[in-house]
């Protein structure tokens, strides 16, 4: 087969941007994300990125999300070059609750979360007062089976959303994300925050508008109030930016949830969330929402050397179920 025709199988071409790259759209995965494809063996991306910065900053506004496919990145190395091209700064993973390694120079590994289990649709950080603007991803080895890294247009989420919701949490102050650690489930605060020191921890907190509560020596409650809905920093969009029913208690598999009910009451979760004024939010509401998400979702299989660039503030991302053997890079900034 020839390359044309492979190409022509494999992806929708929308336009060509040189002899050497071409633009387009997965088969599988026809309006998300806009594709790079490199046609030549051995093409440097962070050199071709320097070069093509402008066009892809366009799209990426337009799109919020553009994947690099077939380009010269193998290594970690190669990577942390395409990121100090792509991030101007990269940033630490602060207030964070997943695990993952810190490997050099604002490179992480993707959330290290049991293979079997699926990692809902999230903005990074979006409880934190100054949340990145760009997530960039790298496979170096792609899984056996799924793992994808689902993405979804947040813009397409808030008008699914029913108005009345939407409404409901403006009236009420937006949402509240409550933390529990120190009781044996997620992080330690001192992992969260990548600091050793409780006082450290409470001043990074009022600088930043979160409420540190210490109750006894390792065990800290976090409160933060945020919007339901903000408006995108560049664009001015309205965007559904948050972790609401991400960190929901209804969201946790039932397996887990149940035992953590055996030695905990709901307010003690590892996590938890809530109207901004403190009061409950129901499950059928968070249903609505997590449909909002599923309903605009789309996924394509990772390869090898691909990278996924994300607009933080207009795409989200999750990762679905995988077997065999996934490493996948992620930097932020």
């Amino acid at each position: 087969m020839s390359f044309n025709k492979w190409k022509n199988k494999k992806t929708r071409t929308s336009d060509t941007t040189d002899s050497l790259v071409s633009k387009g759209f997965l088969k599988e995965s026809p309006t998300l994300p806009l594709v790079y494809t490199c046609n030549v063996p051995n093409l440097n991306l962070p050199i071709w990125y320097k070069n093509n910065e402008q066009q892809v900053q366009d799209d990426l506004d337009k799109y919020g999300a553009v994947l690099f496919r077939g380009f010269n990145i193998h290594s970690q190395e190669d990577f942390q070059s395409f990121v100090s091209h792509s991030i101007k700064k990269t940033a630490q993973y602060v207030e964070g609750a997943t695990p993952r390694t810190n490997l050099t120079k604002g490179i992480y590994t993707a959330t290290e979360f049991p293979p079997d289990q699926e990692i809902a649709l999230h903005n990074e950080l979006s409880y934190v007062t100054t949340p990145p603007n760009k997530i960039v991803f790298c496979c170096l080895t792609a899984p056996q089976h799924g793992g994808q890294t689902q993405i979804v247009d947040i813009r397409k989420v808030l008008n699914r959303i029913d108005g009345e919701i939407v409404r409901e949490f403006e009236k009420r102050g937006g949402w509240l994300l409550r933390r529990n650690y120190g009781n044996g489930f997620g992080p330690s605060v001192q992992k969260a925050f990548g600091m050793t020191d409780i006082e450290e921890i409470k001043a990074y907190g009022a600088a930043v508008d979160l409420k540190v509560t210490e109750i006894s020596d390792g065990i800290v409650v976090t409160e933060q109030v945020r919007k339901a809905v903000h408006q995108h920093p560049q664009s001015g969009e309205r965007v559904w930016f948050n972790h609401i029913s991400f960190w929901h208690p209804s969201t946790l598999c039932p397996q887990v949830k149940e035992k953590m009910l055996e030695d905990l009451a709901l307010s003690e979760f590892p996590f938890s969330t809530c109207f901004g004024d403190g009061s409950v939010i129901d499950d059928d509401t968070i249903e609505v929402i997590r449909r909002a998400y599923s309903d605009e979702e789309v996924k394509f299989d990772w390869r090898e050397s691909d990278v996924l660039l994300l607009d933080n503030w207009n795409v989200a991302h999750g990762r679905k179920p995988f077997t065999g053997e996934r490493l996948v890079l992620v930097a932020m900034g």
